[in-house]
Parts: C-alpha cells; sequence; structure tokens
C-alpha cells in the first residue's frame, strides 16, 4: 500500500511513559495494520524499537508545548495526525473511511479535522460539521488532523496539553476552518490517568495482554476510578449542550 503524501502521524510522548509503549504500538498495528501513514514517536531521548516507528527526539522535557513544537518542526508533511501514548485503540480503523477524510483534506485543506465525536459540529457538508468560531476545548487534543503550520501558529511555549485545550482554543477563534467528523474514525480507551493506569482497564483478560503483576507504575483506586467515571460523564452531559450555553459555562 503507498503512503499517503500529505499526512504524518505523530505519537506524542516523552522518556518519562516509554513502559507504556510496547502496549499502545501493539495495539495500534493490530487495530490499524495497515495504516498508510509515516508513523513517528515523539520523545526526549528513548526510541522504540520498531522498523516501522520514526523517532523525534527533542531533548529535554522543557514543556508539553516545547516538546510538540520542536517535534513538529521535524516532520515535512503539511499535516499532521496527532495521538497520545495511553490511548489504546480498542476497534479496527476503517481504511476505506481513511482514505475519505485524506481525500477530503484535499480537497478543503482544512485547519482542523476532529476524528472522534465530542459535541456534535453544525452542517458543513454530508461528510464532515464544521466546529463553530468561538466553542469551548476548540482544540481539544482528541485524535485530530493538524495542519502543521496552524498547530505552529496555535501553540506557546511553556503550556501543558490542558493549557492548549483550554488557552489554545481561545487563540484558535481567530482561525476558521476547524471540523469534525459526524463519525469516530478512531476509537479508543484512555489506559493511563494523571500517571496511574486505569483499574478497569487492568482487569482480569484484558484485551491489552496486561498484567497487573509486572506494570511498573502505579494503579489507580478504586476512588479514583470512581471519580474519573464521573468526570467523564460530566464531560459527556457539557457536550450535549448548545455551543452559546457550553460558552456561558467555560466563560467563553
Amino acid at each position: 500500500m503507498g503512503k499517503i503524501k500529505n499526512i504524518d502521524l505523530l505519537v506524542i510522548s516523552c522518556d518519562a511513559y516509554s513502559d507504556i509503549w510496547d502496549t499502545f504500538f501493539k495495539t495500534f498495528f493490530r487495530y490499524w495494520h495497515d495504516c498508510p501513514l509515516d508513523i513517528h514517536l515523539l520523545s526526549n531521548s528513548k526510541s522504540y524499537n520498531h522498523n516501522e516507528i520514526h523517532p523525534i527526539k527533542v531533548g529535554q522535557d522543557i514543556s508539553w508545548s516545547d516538546n510538540l513544537l520542536n517535534g513538529i518542526d521535524q516532520l515535512k508533511k503539511d499535516y499532521v495526525l496527532i495521538l497520545f501514548e495511553d490511548l489504546f485503540l480498542n476497534q479496527k480503523v476503517s481504511m476505506t473511511y481513511f482514505n475519505q477524510i485524506s481525500k477530503w483534506i484535499n480537497n478543503y485543506n482544512p485547519n482542523y479535522l476532529r476524528l472522534c465525536i465530542s459535541h456534535k459540529p453544525e452542517y458543513f457538508d454530508a461528510f464532515v460539521g464544521g466546529i463553530p468560531r468561538k466553542t469551548p476545548y476548540k482544540t481539544s487534543t482528541m485524535p485530530c488532523i493538524w495542519k502543521r503550520s496552524t498547530l505552529r501558529e496555535i501553540l506557546k511555549k511553556g503550556e501543558s496539553a490542558w493549557d492548549f485545550e483550554i488557552k489554545g482554543s481561545k487563540r484558535a477563534y481567530e482561525h476558521d476552518g476547524f471540523y469534525a467528523v459526524y463519525k469516530d474514525l478512531i476509537r479508543y480507551n484512555n489506559g493511563v490517568i494523571k500517571g496511574k493506569w486505569r483499574k478497569s482497564i487492568l482487569k482480569e483478560g484484558n484485551e491489552y495482554g496486561l498484567n497487573i503483576n509486572t506494570i511498573s507504575r502505579p494503579v489507580m483506586t478504586t476512588v479514583e476510578e470512581f471519580v474519573y467515571a464521573l468526570r467523564k460523564y460530566r464531560s459527556v452531559l457539557f457536550n450535549r449542550l448548545p455551543n452559546k450555553l457550553r460558552r456561558v459555562l467555560k466563560r467563553q
């Protein structure tokens, strides 16, 4: 299968999370074995031993935004599909659907295309919807495809990923061309929250082959998992609200 010429895939990580790379990539290739993109791993100094993974090493871990700015400057293509190393795919990625997305990007030259459903987008065409010019989490770090030049413009040194979703969204108000799919291309489970494995991910017989007796990082307590579930449910409810009300609640 030929490579897609205008999109790179970048897995955002750092050396501190190298212990979960094996789980991420084994799962990735299980569900997207025919991925047509060049795959890059952003890290500080470590590499993942796989002939299809191209390392992008940024050195000292200054901040999430500094690392990402450094990383995307080492890419060559106009667009970059971004994934986080702690988001584990749980469903096969449709190449038919992805090829449609790639053709749509070639035709419309967007600044940003979200690949998962969160807040229902406004109608744009039969394939994707538009994200309002002013809306909370406009720069969501869910799986998405960015125009590399636009991402570079919106990123600000010294910020965390959470800063980027809040403050970066406000900076993105200056940009049109933000879209979202109506149907998920990529479905996943959050594997690690605030540096800890999710307890539910480690259930006996889990699909990721994880063994609670051999993992090197801590596991969320039952209470922490419950609090995370409540926050996730609150987020789902928030995303069902009209955009104007969402902006009021977030004071945006």
